[in-house]
């Protein structure tokens, strides 16, 4: 009860750092708006390749290779942004105001590493997938063990690669130490996001059948729509300030500006030597 206590907290605090910098959440905005240009470059790209070479490709390189670098490509420009918004909360969380700019410019220093590093995330997370869809039952349980596992010995790697001057291979070393520090608070933080969300599904939902009952369909489609896109900014962005309150503290042993201290000083003295 008292890492979920604690969870709830950092959450909350989290909550108000996204209140004071609404910034960040404009980060993740650019960055789906962004993610899904390139992506629809991209198909129509090897789309109208593909009608211009009349077919002369095997299906697979007509399917599997554009399928594959738009994920990959996908999943690199939303991790970049993702770590402009934990330079922008580290930025925060240390006392200064973080701007849009500001968060973008931390980011880019270290474009090398982050870019690299989405390429690596984003094919093991696409053969992860793959293996999921073609496997049987077993097959399937099997990688989504493989993938859960993946994603907590990973945890760290954003505010890692965007704050310390680690090589990839270091930086997945790290990111596992800090993990096993903080495994209570990475675990709960899960189900609380979990939790969070749900409750604005549902709330979204009800707002929807309550415009559709009242024959307020266009409405309802509206609400659904630009509902459904706030929630997933808000708990992206709310997800990526309380994995940079958990570094910060974990690595530095420092409370960040804004969080309560009892709660992150709990997290983490138990565990330090």
């Amino acid at each position: 009860m008292g890492k979920i206590g604690r969870s709830f907290s950092l959450l909350g605090s989290s909550l108000g750092v996204l209140r004071r910098d609404p910034e960040l959440a404009v980060l993740m905005l650019i960055s789906g708006a962004v993610t899904l240009a390139v992506s629809l470059a991209f198909v129509l790209g090897f789309g109208i390749i593909g009608v211009l070479e009349g077919g002369a490709r095997d299906a697979a390189t007509q399917i599997a290779l554009p399928g594959i670098l738009t994920y990959i490509v996908g999943y690199t420009i939303a991790f970049y942004f993702q770590s402009a918004v934990v330079a922008g909360a580290l930025e925060r969380m240390g006392g200064g105001d973080p701007t849009v700019g500001s968060s973008l410019a931390a980011a880019t220093r270290r474009i090398g590493p982050i870019v690299i590093w989405g390429v690596i995330a984003g094919t093991v997370g696409w053969l992860i997938s793959v293996i999921q869809e073609r496997s049987g039952p077993i097959g399937s349980i099997i990688a989504g063990v493989i993938g859960f596992a993946w994603s907590l010995a990973t945890f760290f790697m954003v505010p890692i690669l965007v704050n310390e001057q680690l090589g990839i291979g270091g930086s997945l070393g790290r990111s596992w130490d800090l993990f096993k520090k903080t495994w209570g608070e990475t675990v709960v933080s899960g189900i609380a996001m979990g939790l969070l969300i749900l409750l604005g599904i549902l709330v979204l939902a009800a707002l929807v059948i309550g415009l559709a009952a009242a024959n307020l369909v266009i409405a309802a489609v509206a609400v659904a729509v630009i509902g459904a896109v706030v929630l997933l900014v808000a708990t992206s962005t709310l997800q990526a300030i309380y994995v940079a309150a958990l570094y910060r503290s974990a690595a530095t042993g420092e409370v960040a500006v804004g969080f309560d201290q009892a709660a992150l000083a709990g997290a983490f003295s138990a565990k330090r030597r």
